[in-house]
């Protein structure tokens, strides 16, 4: 698998790809995956569909109604979301899974969160691409291990990548979670240009506006490695 920021670099066609790119995930991840569009289906995708986990360190969508939606500044009912772990929350007993909503932040953001998620887990990438060309599942092992660390997460995506990972970090209640489905690795390098129609509360160019005004802030909050640590009940795949 390419660097996403030598990808995102080489594409002369950034204009089109923005302008197209709604409609090819729409048409591909959208429209009610493995039912209505068998042209799309993958070994992956169905394979995927039958677990009963998500995978950290890839990439899915599904269509969420949040349980505190009226309080709510703005959501994203349609988010694209880099997963990092599952958990069950102590105070509520709820199913949650954590992960990076990557529709909340602007295009370079975007690259640049990729690209500082390949260069920490690039033997992790190219092994779980290889796997996914041969017809079996992308497991990450090495992210399955440290997305969990939040401490970790920051020191690599703010200090390394200087993105300011707070903005889109979300937790999402599994049952409230409809049609989930893994967008496939090589369909990362169009993720940047992906414009979300689903927002909430407020537009995507205003959400991503907030972001480039608080990012300098973001990155100036520090961690405690201690109080950093998940203090919930983890969720453990069948069978573990």
């Amino acid at each position: 698998m390419k660097s996403p920021l030598q990808l995102y670099k080489d594409a002369t066609n950034k204009a089109k790809l923005r302008k197209d790119c709604f409609t090819y995930f729409n048409q591909k991840y959208f429209k009610k995956p493995f039912e209505e569009y068998d042209l799309f289906e993958t070994d992956e995708r169905m394979a995927v569909k039958k677990l009963k986990f998500f995978i950290p360190g890839r990439i899915y969508t599904w269509q969420y109604d949040p349980l505190m939606k009226d309080v709510l500044d703005f959501y994203d009912k349609r988010p694209m979301v880099l997963v990092h772990s599952a958990y069950v929350a102590k105070s509520t007993g709820n199913l949650i899974v954590q992960g990076l909503n990557l529709n909340f932040l602007p295009e370079m953001a975007r690259v640049q969160t990729l690209e500082t998620f390949y260069k920490v887990y690039k033997n992790d990438v190219n092994a779980a691409y290889k796997s996914v060309n041969e017809g079996k599942i992308g497991l990450l092992k090495q992210a399955w291990k440290y997305l969990t660390d939040w401490y970790f997460t920051i020191n690599i995506f703010n200090k390394q990548g200087k993105i300011g990972y707070q903005w889109a970090y979300r937790n999402y209640i599994i049952p409230r979670i409809k049609n989930p489905v893994i967008i496939e690795m090589e369909d990362w390098e169009m993720i940047p240009y992906f414009v979300p129609k689903e927002f909430q509360g407020k537009a995507p160019a205003q959400i991503w506006g907030e972001y480039l005004k608080y990012k300098s802030e973001l990155l100036k909050l520090k961690v405690d490695k201690e109080a950093s640590k998940i203090n919930q009940k983890k969720y453990k795949k069948p069978g573990s």
